[in-house]
C-alpha cells in the first residue's frame, strides 16, 4: 500500500469549507422550518416555533458543536490518511456526523 499523495493547500482548504458549508446548510434550513412555524398557535402551552427554538437552543446547538468538532478531526484523519483526491467528497465525507443527526432527528417527523 503507498501512502496517499501530498494535497495542496487550496485542496484542503476547500475540504474544510466544504464540511462549514455543510453545518451552514443545516443551520439556514433549521431557521427556514422555524420561520414557517411563526404563524402556527395552539390555545394551550408553547407554541411549535417556542417548541422548536426550545430544542435549537438546549440540544441542537450543542449537538451540532459536537458534530462540527467530530468533523474537523475527522476531516483532518482523512486528509492524512485517504487517497481521495477531491476535496468536495472527503468534506461531505467528514460532514456525515452532521448529516447524520439531521436523519435520526428528521426521521421521525417524517413518518
Amino acid at each position: 500500500m503507498t501512502p496517499p499523495r501530498s494535497r495542496s493547500a487550496a485542496n484542503r482548504f476547500l475540504a474544510y469549507l466544504v464540511v462549514l458549508g455543510w453545518h451552514g446548510l443545516v443551520i439556514i434550513a433549521y431557521f427556514v422550518l422555524l420561520y414557517q412555524q411563526s404563524g402556527m398557535r395552539e390555545s394551550w402551552g408553547n407554541s411549535p416555533q417556542e417548541d422548536m427554538l426550545i430544542f435549537g437552543v438546549s440540544v441542537g446547538a450543542p449537538v451540532l458543536l459536537g458534530t462540527l468538532l467530530g468533523g474537523l478531526v475527522l476531516l483532518r484523519r482523512l486528509l492524512a490518511r485517504s487517497r481521495i483526491n477531491s476535496a468536495v467528497v472527503l468534506g461531505t465525507a467528514a460532514a456525515s456526523p452532521t448529516l447524520l443527526f439531521v436523519a435520526a432527528v428528521a426521521g421521525p417527523a417524517l413518518r
